[in-house]
């Protein structure tokens, strides 16, 4: 498992998923909340992320399990990566 590969999987996800470029995912800082990139109070786009987190947990067979609820717009790029690989 390549946890960079991973990583930057999950941060083009976070952006794509938001409507933001997703050209250069990797300057995605980990710290970074998820409402200071447009996932606001519609909980869809987190609903929506939850969904593509759980693909690459499948995808990598990481074993995670990411439930309805487990993100949300407080949610920290880093708390993303942890609930897929950490």
């Amino acid at each position: 498992m390549d946890i960079i590969f991973i990583t930057n999987q999950i941060k083009y996800d976070i952006l794509n998923i938001s409507g933001l470029s997703a050209e250069q995912c990797y300057n995605l800082t980990a710290t970074t909340p998820l409402y200071s990139i447009g996932y606001g109070e519609d909980e869809s786009l987190c609903r929506k992320l939850e969904s593509k987190l759980q693909a690459i947990a499948d995808e990598y067979n990481t074993g995670k399990l990411i439930q309805n609820g487990h993100v949300s717009k407080d949610t920290t790029v880093y708390q993303c990566i942890k609930l897929v690989i950490l």
